[in-house]
């Protein structure tokens, strides 16, 4: 019995992996079904039992495999208050209001996941996705604090932290983050709210790496890695990286 098909008779607290596909101006190139699909199989292959469901919350599902959502339009002319060029993912933060999971089919209580296609699943998840602290999210040591959140993965409770989602006023909270030294889009305003939080946790290297800044310059990978995050120019699917990385092959595949 597959795991969609178990999930829809029913167990208490599902987790629910969300992943984002929408096209930006500020990005360059097109995030396109293939890589859903992929993100699909890596969950497949590593959530070693754990019930879950994948939903991609997408402004176009055109051959996308797993559950869809349509994308909301709330933030999406809102640019990236760190600079106006770069990634601005403001709409992710309605993820934390209870309505819209609601909508989601996420149900009090349950735990919500939010993860980056550009990001590469490479052993079990099944021993994180069972944490059960309040946030969790990728860390790094940023430009003017010690820890930072990234926004290419963080997990929460469904009904919990609707502050981040109410709290936030489009006028004023990017540059508020911004001047208190938190760059991004959303995840400025999830730093400044959740770091040095009680319940928030952030996990660092190996567990989490960066492929600009661990991967390449280590050259292999560390045997407790279990996501490699590809938050640079390069991605999983240029042949530039596959060249350069060949065993990523193994990994990123449907």
């Amino acid at each position: 019995m597959s795991v969609r098909s178990e999930l829809k008779q029913g167990y208490g607290v599902m987790l629910h992996v969300i992943t984002w596909k929408w096209q930006q101006k500020s990005m360059p190139g097109a995030y396109i079904a293939h890589y859903v699909n992929v993100m699909d199989a890596m969950l497949e292959r590593n959530m070693g039992g754990v019930h879950y469901r994948h939903l991609c919350i997408t402004d176009d599902d055109y051959g996308v495999k797993c559950n869809t959502f349509p994308l909301w339009t709330d933030h999406s002319q809102l640019t990236n208050a760190s600079k106006a060029t770069l990634p601005s993912c403001y709409r992710r933060l309605k993820l934390f209001d209870p309505m819209t999971q609601a909508q989601l089919g996420i149900n009090p209580g349950d735990r919500i996941v939010s993860l980056d296609l550009d990001s590469v699943i490479t052993g079990s998840l099944k021993s994180l996705m069972q944490r059960e602290e309040r946030f969790i999210s990728w860390a790094q040591r940023g430009t003017y604090w010690p820890l930072v959140f990234n926004g290419s993965f963080f997990m929460f409770t469904a009904g919990d932290l609707a502050h981040i989602w109410h709290d936030f006023d489009p006028q004023h909270s990017p540059t508020l983050a911004n001047r208190r030294g938190f760059m991004g889009s959303d995840q400025a305003w999830l730093s400044m709210n959740l770091v040095n939080q009680k319940g928030s946790v952030g996990i660092e290297f190996p567990l989490f790496a960066s492929y600009p800044k661990a991967i390449r310059q280590l050259n292999h990978l560390q045997h407790d890695t279990r996501i490699i995050f590809f938050h640079g120019r390069r991605k999983p699917w240029h042949e530039e990286t596959q060249r350069e990385t060949p065993w990523l092959k193994r990994y990123w595949k449907e």
